[in-house]
């Protein structure tokens, strides 16, 4: 039922309007430095257990400020009753400088969403709230690589600064793959680098000029918050 639900919002989306090439917007779960234009949209979505669906939208509003909102709920899908997060959540990005051949593109954003409580897990991460992130591509044999680095601050209650880091490799025919590692500096003690590792996952995806990414995530490789999962995403650029 997810994948045929997951089918029909690319076919759905991938018809609406005129095509149109976008940036990179995330790794598996962290922000890239990427931006949305003026009059487009990104939305993406996303599962998690059991039955859990979560989805945001993105719209640009100038040319360097893009705003935005996410939902989502528990047995979405599935035979139980739906359960819907308590709040929306706010996301936001302003591009300080965009990229040079010498230079990382910079950007500034800010989301309240935490990770969603799923089945299997004892942690559960906190949202990025204000954060900072670098992101550099380079030219490569099969597609572009690119690497990023963020770090983050709780606005309510800072104690320690969130750092994480990540790649995405293009590879032919549209497919790709992106890896991202967060350091857990701001979250407790016990999930930390340099106690329980950190949280690592990765991320397989086919996209189509930039406009639709269909991919399949491994969350939280080293089980640090709990069972490692698989979760099936769908982003798609559009304009309005």
């Amino acid at each position: 039922m997810i994948i045929r639900g997951i089918l029909i919002v690319c076919l759905f989306t991938t018809t609406a309007g005129k095509a149109v090439s976008g940036e990179l917007m995330r790794l598996v779960r962290e922000p890239t430095a990427g931006i949305v234009a003026p009059r487009t949209y990104y939305f993406s979505m996303n599962t998690f257990p059991d039955d859990g669906l979560r989805f945001s939208l993105t719209a640009g509003i100038f040319p360097r400020l893009a705003v935005g909102l996410g939902y989502g709920g528990w047995n979405v899908t599935g035979f139980n009753s739906p359960s819907w997060f308590h709040h929306l959540y706010i996301k936001a990005r302003f591009r300080l400088i965009d990229e040079t051949e010498s230079f990382p593109a910079v950007l500034l954003g800010f989301d309240n969403e935490p990770e969603a409580i799923r089945s299997g897990s004892t942690y559960r991460r906190r949202a990025r709230d204000l954060y900072l992130v670098l992101s550099k591509n380079f030219l490569s044999f099969g597609g572009d690589m690119a690497f990023h680095f963020g770090v983050s601050a709780d606005v309510r209650n800072l104690i320690h600064a969130g750092v994480w880091t990540g790649m995405n490799k293009g590879l032919p025919g549209g497919f790709g793959l992106a890896l991202e590692y967060d350091f857990a500096t701001d979250e407790a003690d016990s999930v930390r680098f340099d106690n329980n590792g950190g949280f690592l996952s990765g991320e397989i995806y086919w996209e189509s000029f930039g406009q639709v990414r269909i991919s399949l995530r491994f969350i939280d490789v080293f089980e640090t918050g709990g069972e490692s999962y698989r979760a099936l995403g769908v982003d798609f650029l559009g304009l309005f």
